[in-house]
């Protein structure tokens, strides 16, 4: 099963601060008039983090505390401070850590600082700490470069996947947790993600112009906004997760917007498809276990407590692929709700959520690990492989899989290509089994050893 930089929060830099004050310093024209506004030398980086879900562990807490740029301009730091993000928050939703502006060039690695690295189990056990590779380094290179370009912005999204970096070693009692740097990155200049962004946060400012907008910033540092749209299609809910309107959102209020980054030439803010007022909504996920009645359906959550979901007027739906109509809650559907759950006048009635944004969960990926063993043909992208467990199969690579090369030891994540796989290399593989007993894989994680320097 698979859903909080701005709750708890993970501060946001004022993206239109820094481009005004970007304007203001590199561009303009000359006082003639007639001359042109001179090159711009920096550009802006947007960092978004985001995560896959697991099965385990009802939380993964840790501290983002350094970012920084490598490559030909030097290193150039994104970030330097604390951002506190619990990565199950993230499974269908991004959230942005930081907006910043560096040199114009080139670069080839993006070099993360993560600390206090926390799993809670779902089990109610106590928090397990696992010890982090090169004291929480983690180095995500890209060999073919990635640029930043004068005047615009290159969003970078960080997925932590914290389903497959968490690995088991020993049996029984005696299993050690351990995290290998398996965070994979992409690279969106002139593009955006396709998760869905929320942010969490206190409301600066109403500006009439553009009507419908606000800006919403950091609770603890109060200068981390961003500028959010609004237009016909936006739902509002109260803090009773009632529908209600703009006119309800006030100044300092403290709201939660979730949506989609726009682009209108250098500016980037955030179009809400829901915006929830009070600072009371949450995040609960959960299987269907009654069919939809009244606009309402009851789900079992996953800590095996149950709760009735009552839909609104203006509930959004959503899956991997983009929106949906309610009609996708269906009995056994696996949902994340996004929503307020009000006081309860009876203790002995069940809890009632009343949802502003469901998202339906994808089936989870299958898991097969061992050795690539032959036939290894790269033209047909295939392998043979022995599994962990035993026995062998084929192997087909999809030719939109990712690829990732994870040196343990120096904690370095390489984007890879199929050219790149080798005999005898421990993998991971995610993907499904075909109807030819072929597993299909879309995600392929190499074990390698880097050379000695």
């Amino acid at each position: 099963m698979n859903t909080q930089s701005v709750i708890d929060v993970l501060r946001l830099p004022a993206l239109m601060l820094v481009l005004s004050l970007f304007i203001a310093a590199c561009g303009g024209s000359s006082s003639g008039g007639d001359q042109p506004a001179p090159t711009p030398t920096t550009g802006t980086v947007a960092l978004l983090f985001t995560d896959k879900p697991t099965d385990e562990f009802s939380a993964i807490k840790l501290d983002v505390v350094e970012a920084i740029l490598i490559g030909g301009e030097g290193h150039q730091t994104l970030f330097n401070d604390v951002k506190s993000i619990d990565l199950l928050d993230l499974t269908n939703f991004n959230e942005p850590v930081v907006f910043g502006d560096v040199k114009v060039g080139t670069y080839t690695k993006l070099r993360l600082v993560i600390d206090n690295l926390e799993l809670v189990p779902k089990n109610g056990g106590a928090s397990i700490f696992p010890a982090l590779p090169a004291n929480g380094k983690i180095d995500l290179l890209e060999p073919d470069g990635f640029a930043v370009l004068p005047g615009r912005t290159l969003l970078v999204e960080v997925d932590m996947d914290a389903n497959k970096s968490i690995k088991i070693t020993g049996a029984g009692k005696s299993g050690k947790y351990n995290f290998r740097p398996v965070v994979k990155v992409n690279f969106m200049d002139g593009g955006l993600p396709d998760k869905l962004a929320r942010i969490e946060g206190v409301v600066d400012s109403l500006p009439a112009d553009p009507a419908g907008s606000l800006r919403v910033c950091d609770v603890d540092i109060a200068d981390n906004c961003v500028n959010v749209s609004t237009d016909g299609g936006t739902s509002f809910f109260d803090n009773m997760g009632l529908g209600t309107d703009f006119g309800s959102v006030l100044v300092n209020e403290h709201v939660v917007v979730i949506g989609r980054y726009v682009v209108d030439g250098q500016d980037i803010s955030l179009g809400a498809l829901v915006v929830e007022i009070g600072g009371n909504a949450e995040q609960v996920k959960g299987n269907v276990v009654s069919e939809p009645l009244d606009n309402q359906f009851l789900m079992l959550l996953d800590d095996d407590t149950d709760a009735v979901v009552e839909l609104q007027p203006g509930t959004k739906y959503f899956d991997i692929d983009g929106e949906l109509t309610a009609d996708a809650i269906m009995l056994g559907t696996d949902l994340e709700v996004e929503g307020v759950r009000p006081t309860k006048t009876d203790p002995a009635d069940p809890d009632l959520i009343r949802a502003a944004l469901i998202f339906v969960e994808a089936e989870d990926d299958e898991q097969l690990s061992g050795k690539i063993i032959e036939p290894l043909d790269t033209s047909t992208r295939s392998f043979g492989l022995t599994a962990e467990g035993g026995g062998d199969t084929c192997v087909r690579v999809n030719t939109d899989a990712d690829i990732l090369l994870v040196d343990e030891a120096a904690s370095e994540v390489t984007t890879g290509t199929i050219e790149d796989l080798a005999l005898d290399q421990n993998v991971d593989l995610f993907g499904i089994t075909a109807t030819d007993s072929c597993f299909d894989a879309n995600e392929v994680i190499v074990e390698i050893v880097a050379a000695a320097p």
